[in-house]
C-alpha cells in the first residue's frame, strides 16, 4: 500500500463535501494512508464573517498534529499566512508548509508518499518531483469564480500539469485543455457517494427517512436544488422565471447563498411565496430532503466555468431516485438518456418538469443502474488502476516505514537516534579497514554486532561490501535480502550495479558475483534485471560463450515480457525502475551479445525488433529524464536497421530508421533537456549518429557505396559500441576501429577502408 498526500482547496469539517472529502476517504478505504492538507487559501481574503471565521479557526489549529479522522486518514491545518502568494508572505509560507509537511510526514512515517493535489497553485508551495509520484486532480476553473488570481492560476496550473505523472480532469473540456502539458491527462467525471444517497429510496434500516420538518408544510410537487447558490454558475434569472411561471410548483433550495460570489442576489426569490430558501444542511441528512422531493433540478448558466465543470450532485441525485432536469452543458451529453437535458430556457425547462412529473422520460431502473456504475469506490479504483499501471504506485510501495513506529515514544525515538550514531562509527571504521586492504576484519568488526538483536539496516547494509571483497558472494546475497525484507532497502544492490568501483576488480570475479545474486527470488524484480543485464556484459567482456548463450536467452524473455507490458510505453517510473529504460537496456545488451556470438540474424531481427517498439513510443508519455537517458542506447540498436538497410540496398527501412533516429535526436534537444544532469552527453551522440546516418542515406539514394559511406559506415559501427569522444582523437579511433570493425565483418563487404 502507498502513502497520500491529498493537497485540499476545502478544510475537512466544510458542510459541503465534495472530491477532495470522498476521494482521501476511499484511498483509506482502499488500504492507503492519507494526510489530508486543508485549504491553503487561493484567492485573498475577504472582508466578511465567513472568511472570517475560517482564519480564527486555522489560528486555532496551526500547533496541532494531524488528526486523525477515519482509520488511515488523519488531517493537518498547514500554518500558512492567507492570501500569501508572492513577496515575501510567499517565501515564509512555502517555508512553513514545506518544513511543516516534511515534520508531519515523519511523525506519520510517510517515506515515499505521492502527492494528489486539488490546489493549481501547488508549484508556488510544493516541488511536486520530491515526491514519489504526482497527481494533479482538475475538478473545474477555478480562474472563472469570482475575485480569483486568474493570470496566477493560469501560469501556476500550466506548469503544475507539466510537473505532475498523471492529471485527472473531470470534464472532457478540462482533458482537452490539459493534455497539451500533459500526455497523461485522462478524464474522470464527478461520482456520488451511491449507498449515502440511496437512502432517500431504502431509508433506514428498513423504514423510510422521515420528511424534514421545514419541508412538511412546502406543498407538493416539491423541485429540488441542493447545492452551493452562486450567481456565477447558477442561473437565477431563469430560475425566477419559472417561479413566476408556475406558481403551483414549490421550489426548495438547499445550500449557502453566495459563498464564492459575494455579488449574488436572491432577494428576488425570496420574495416569491413558493420558494423555500433553507440555507446549508448538514450532509448527513440531505437523503431526507431528496427523499420528499419530486424532481432535482440543475439549472446552469453556460459559460467558462460550467463549460468545463461536472456537477457532483447529478449523479446524487440519480442515486436518490428523482428525475432530474438540468441544463445541458458539454459534461453531461453522455448521459442524456438517464436525465432531461435542456437549453437554458425557461420554455424547455417548463416542459422538462412537466414530463418528469408525468413519469415520462427516462425510467428509474435506468437511473438507478447508471448511478450505480458512478460511485467513488469505482472511480477511485480506476484511478489507482492506472496509477499502476504506469508505475506510480510501485515507485511510493518501495521502502515503507513500519507504521508501528509512529507510536513510538520521544524517550524510544532517542535511544534508536543513539544507536543510529554508533551504526555509523563501526560501519565507518569497517570500511577504513576495508579500503585499507583489510576485508576480512572489516566483516569481523560487523558481523556480530549485525547478526545480534541491536543491529539495525546501517549496520547490515555496512557488512554487504565487505562481504564482497572478501569473496563471500552468496552471505552478500542473504544479507541483502533481508535488508530488503526487512527495511525495503536496496542501497548496497544498487551500488553493486551502478558503481563500478564497488564491484571486485577481476571481470570474472563479478561474473561470479552476478550469476550469485540472479538466483534470488527475494530481491526486487527490477534489480534482478539489471543484475542479468551487468552479468551478460561481464561474459562479453571475458568472451564465455556459453556463458553468453544462456544471458541472451534469459535478456530475450526480459524484453519479451516487457514488450508485451502495455505498462512499458507509459512508464512514469524514474530512471533505472522505467520498464521503457529497461527495455532499452534490454535491446542495447543483447546488441552486444549477438556481436559478440556473431549471431548475425538474430543481431538483424533485434534491430527490427527495437525498430517496431520505437515507432509506436512516445518519448512524452513515459518519465521525462528517462526519456532524455535513453538515447544513445536505443540509438545504438537502431543502428542495426540502417547497416541492414545499407547492405540489403532496402531504401525503405532506411527510410524508416532515418525517420525514428531524427525523432530520438529532436526529442533530447528539446528545451527542457537545456539542464539535464545525466554524465553521458546524449545530445553529442544524437548529433553524430544523425549526420552519419544522413549521409549514408543521401549516398544510397545516389546509388554511391563508396564516398561518404567510407568514413560513415565504420564510424557508426564505432558508436554503436563506443561513445562519441572516441571519434575525436585519430589515434584512440584508429585504435578502437581494429578491435570494432572485425565484428561488423557481414556489413563491410564492399566497402573499401
Amino acid at each position: 500500500m502507498a502513502d497520500f498526500v491529498v493537497l485540499a482547496t476545502a478544510d475537512w469539517d466544510h458542510p459541503l463535501w465534495t472530491n477532495k472529502q470522498h476521494t482521501a476517504l476511499t484511498l483509506a478505504a482502499a488500504g492507503h494512508r492519507v494526510l489530508y492538507v486543508e485549504s491553503l487559501g487561493i484567492r485573498p481574503p475577504r472582508v466578511g464573517a465567513a472568511d472570517c471565521t475560517r482564519i480564527v479557526r486555522r489560528l486555532r489549529r496551526l500547533l496541532q498534529l494531524p488528526r486523525q479522522r477515519q482509520h488511515q486518514l488523519w488531517v493537518w491545518s498547514p500554518p500558512v499566512l492567507p492570501g500569501g502568494h508572492s513577496g515575501r508572505a510567499l517565501q515564509l509560507n512555502r517555508l512553513l508548509l514545506k518544513g511543516g509537511l516534511e515534520l508531519v510526514c515523519r511523525w506519520l512515517g510517510f517515506t515515499n508518499p505521492i502527492l494528489w493535489t486539488y490546489n493549481p497553485l501547488t508549484t508556488l508551495y510544493l516541488d511536486p518531483e520530491s515526491f514519489a509520484g504526482s497527481v494533479y486532480h482538475c475538478v473545474d476553473r477555478i480562474q472563472d469564480q469570482p475575485g480569483m488570481p486568474v493570470a496566477r492560476i493560469e501560469a501556476s496550473e500550466q506548469a503544475l500539469s507539466r510537473a505532475v505523472g498523471v492529471v485527472f480532469a473531470t470534464s472532457p473540456q478540462l482533458q482537452v485543455s490539459h493534455r497539451q502539458w500533459n500526455h497523461h491527462t485522462l478524464m474522470f467525471g464527478n461520482v456520488a457517494d451511491h449507498v449515502h444517497f440511496s437512502r432517500a429510496r431504502l431509508g433506514d434500516s428498513a423504514a423510510p427517512l422521515c420528511c424534514p420538518e421545514r419541508l412538511v408544510q412546502v406543498d407538493r410537487p416539491r423541485l429540488v436544488f441542493m447545492g452551493a447558490i452562486d450567481a456565477y454558475k447558477l442561473d437565477l434569472d431563469l430560475l425566477l422565471q419559472l417561479v413566476k411561471r408556475c406558481s403551483a410548483w414549490s421550489f426548495v433550495l438547499i445550500g449557502p447563498v453566495g459563498e464564492c460570489d459575494p455579488s449574488t442576489d436572491v432577494a428576488s426569490l425570496q420574495a416569491c411565496s413558493n420558494v423555500e430558501l433553507v440555507g446549508p444542511v448538514p450532509y448527513a441528512d440531505l437523503p431526507g430532503w431528496l427523499a420528499h422531493a419530486d424532481v432535482a433540478l440543475l439549472p446552469l448558466k453556460v459559460n467558462g466555468y460550467t463549460r468545463h465543470m461536472f456537477p457532483m450532485k447529478f449523479f446524487e441525485y440519480l442515486s436518490s431516485g428523482l428525475p432530474v432536469v438540468a441544463t445541458e452543458i458539454p459534461a453531461l451529453e453522455v448521459h442524456a438518456d438517464v436525465a432531461w437535458l435542456c437549453p437554458p430556457e425557461v420554455e424547455s425547462f417548463e416542459q422538462a418538469i412537466h414530463a418528469a412529473l408525468a413519469g415520462e422520460g427516462p425510467s428509474l431502473q435506468q437511473r438507478l443502474e447508471r448511478a450505480a456504475t458512478q460511485t467513488y469506490e469505482v472511480r477511485t479504483a480506476s484511478m489507482l488502476d492506472y496509477l499502476d499501471r504506469v508505475g506510480l504506485l510501485a515507485e511510493a510501495q518501495r521502502n515503507q516505514a513500519d507504521s508501528l513506529r509512529t507510536q513510538q515514544f520521544l524517550l524510544q525515538r532517542s535511544a534508536i537516534w543513539l544507536r543510529g550514531l554508533s551504526s555509523r562509527v563501526l560501519v565507518a571504521l569497517s570500511h577504513r579497514l576495508m579500503r585499507g586492504g583489510h576485508p576480512r576484519a572489516a566483516v569481523k568488526v560487523l558481523q556480530g554486532v549485525a547478526e545480534s538483536p541491536w543491529s539495525d539496516c546501517l549496520l547490515q547494509g555496512g557488512l554487504v561490501l565487505p562481504l564482497v571483497r572478501c569473496g563471500d558472494y552468496r552471505q552478500a546475497r542473504l544479507v541483502m535480502e533481508k535488508l530488503w525484507q526487512i527495511y525495503g532497502h536496496v542501497g548496497e544492490l544498487k551500488q553493486l550495479l551502478f558503481r563500478r568501483g564497488n564491484r571486485p576488480s577481476e571481470r570474472s570475479q563479478q561474473v561470479l558475483l552476478f550469476e550469485e545474486l540472479v538466483t534470488s527470488s527475494v530481491l526486487p524484480l527490477y534489480a534482478l534485471n539489471y543484475c542479468q543485464v551487468v552479468l551478460a556484459h561481464r561474459c562479453v567482456d571475458v568472451k564465455d560463450d556459453e556463458r553468453m548463450c544462456q544471458s541472451a536467452l534469459n535478456i530475450a524473455a526480459m524484453a519479451s515480457a516487457l514488450e508485451q507490458d502495455p505498462g512499458t510505453l507509459i512508464c512514469l517510473r524514474s530512471n533505472r525502475r522505467n520498464r521503457s529504460k529497461l527495455l532499452v537496456s534490454c535491446y542495447a545488451t543483447l546488441l552486444r551479445l549477438y556481436l559478440g556470438l556473431q549471431q548475425f540474424d538474430d543481431l538483424g531481427a533485434l534491430g527490427m525488433r527495437c525498430l517496431t517498439w520505437a515507432e509506436s513510443l512516445n518519448l512524452e508519455a513515459i518519465d521525462a529524464d528517462t526519456s532524455y537517458r535513453l538515447t544513445r542506447n536505443i540509438l545504438r540498436v537502431l543502428l542495426v536497421n540502417v547497416l541492414e538497410a545499407w547492405t540489403q540496398h532496402d531504401h525503405a527501412l532506411m527510410q524508416r530508421s532515418s525517420r525514428v533516429i531524427a525523432r530520438v535526436h529532436n526529442h533530447c534537444h528539446r528545451r527542457v533537456f537545456d539542464q539535464q544532469s545525466a554524465q553521458e552527453n546524449h545530445r553529442g551522440f544524437a548529433d553524430a549518429v544523425l549526420e552519419r546516418v544522413q549521409l549514408l542515406e543521401h549516398a544510397q539514394h545516389r546509388g554511391d557505396s563508396a564516398g561518404d559511406a567510407e568514413e560513415a559506415l565504420p564510424s557508426l559501427m564505432l558508436l554503436m559500441l563506443k561513445s562519441e569522444r572516441e571519434l575525436v582523437s585519430e589515434l584512440i579511433r584508429q585504435e578502437h576501429l581494429n578491435k570494432v570493425l572485425p565484428l561488423f565483418s557481414p556489413y563491410l563487404a564492399g566497402v573499401p577502408l
